[in-house]
C-alpha cells in the first residue's frame, strides 16, 4: 500500500515524476516486470511519464493499457512518437511533460526497489541544496550470469573528482531536480551513447549538487552482448570528442586529457570479449 513519503520537519515532501521510454525492441515482459516495480513502490511517485519511442506491438500496447487500468494512484502521461528517435531525444520529449519537482530516470528493462522513490525523495527533501540524487545498483543478468554491485562515490566532492575520469553513476537511478534537468539542455545526442556521462559533466559545470545513497534501490538488466557492443573505431571517436569537450570547457586539464583520452582508446579499440572484461572489472 503506498503512503506519503517522510520528509524532515519543516519541509513538504516533493512531488516526482518518473521519467521512462520503450522501443520496439523491448520484451514485454521486461517492460510489465519494470512496470510493476513502479507500481508496487512504499510510496508512489506522482507521475510516470512513457515515452513510447516510434511503434510498438500489441504485447507491449496490452501492457501499457493495464498499467493505465491499475496505475497504484500514479498519474500516467503517454507520449507517443511517430518514429524512433533514440534515447536522448526521446528523454527531452518527455522531460517537457514532467509536473514533478523531480524526475526519477528509469530504463524500461529495470527493476527499482520497493522503497527507491520513498528513500530518495526523503533525502531531497531533507538537503534541498542537492539538486541530483543517485544511488547504488546492482546489475544482473537474464542468463543467470553472475552479476555485481555498482558502488559509487557518495558525496559531492568525491563525485565529482570520479567524473572528471569516468562515469560513476548509473543513469537509471538518478532522481534530478526538474528545474535543473531543463537548465541545462536536457540530453544531448551529439556524443553518441555518452548522453548520460554528458548530462552529468554539464550538470557538474552548471553547479549542481550531486550525492549518491550508499544502498541498492535498482536493479539493472544487463547482457554480455552490451558490454561487447561498446567499443569500436566509432565509439572510440566518440569518445575522444567527449574528451576533446571537457578540455575545451575547462572541466580537465591537459595531463587528464592525455592520460584518459589515451586508455579509453585502447579500451574501445580492444577485441569486444577482452573489452567486456575489462567493462566488468571497470563498472565493479
Amino acid at each position: 500500500m503506498n503512503s506519503v513519503a517522510p520528509s524532515a520537519p519543516g519541509n513538504v515532501r516533493p512531488t516526482s515524476s518518473v521519467l521512462m521510454s520503450t522501443y520496439a525492441r523491448e520484451t514485454v515482459e521486461n517492460l510489465a516486470a519494470s512496470l510493476a516495480s513502479i507500481r508496487s513502490q512504499t510510496v508512489a511517485p506522482d507521475q510516470l511519464v512513457l515515452v513510447v519511442d516510434g511503434p510498438v506491438g500489441d504485447d507491449q500496447e496490452a501492457v501499457i493499457a493495464d498499467f493505465a487500468e491499475d496505475a497504484g494512484g500514479i498519474q500516467l502521461t503517454l507520449l507517443r512518437l511517430p518514429g524512433n528517435v533514440g534515447l536522448a531525444e526521446a528523454m527531452n520529449a518527455g522531460l517537457a511533460l514532467c509536473t514533478g519537482m523531480y524526475t526519477m530516470r528509469m530504463d524500461s528493462d529495470d527493476l527499482c526497489e520497493p522503497d527507491r522513490v520513498e528513500k530518495q525523495l526523503a533525502y531531497a527533501a531533507a538537503h534541498p541544496e542537492v539538486d541530483l540524487v543517485s544511488s547504488w545498483s546492482e546489475e544482473f543478468f537474464d542468463d543467470g550470469s553472475r552479476g555485481m554491485i555498482k558502488a559509487s562515490p557518495v558525496s559531492h566532492e568525491s563525485v565529482m573528482a570520479a567524473l572528471r575520469w569516468r562515469n560513476v553513476l548509473v543513469h537509471p537511478t538518478i532522481c534530478v531536480r526538474t528545474a535543473t534537468l531543463r537548465g541545462v539542455g536536457g540530453y544531448r545526442s551529439c556524443f553518441g551513447m555518452l548522453e548520460d556521462y554528458d548530462l552529468f559533466v554539464r550538470l557538474a559545470q552548471a553547479g549542481a549538487q550531486f550525492h549518491v545513497i550508499p544502498k541498492v534501490l535498482l536493479r539493472v538488466r544487463s547482457s554480455h552482448d552490451q558490454r561487447v557492443r561498446r567499443g569500436g573505431a566509432k565509439y572510440a571517436l566518440h569518445e575522444f570528442r567527449f574528451r576533446m569537450e571537457h578540455y575545451r570547457t575547462g572541466f580537465i586539464g591537459l595531463r587528464e586529457f592525455i592520460l584518459v583520452t589515451s586508455l579509453y582508446s585502447v579500451f574501445r579499440l580492444v577485441s569486444g570479449r577482452l573489452r567486456g572484461r575489462l567493462y566488468g572489472l571497470a563498472r565493479s
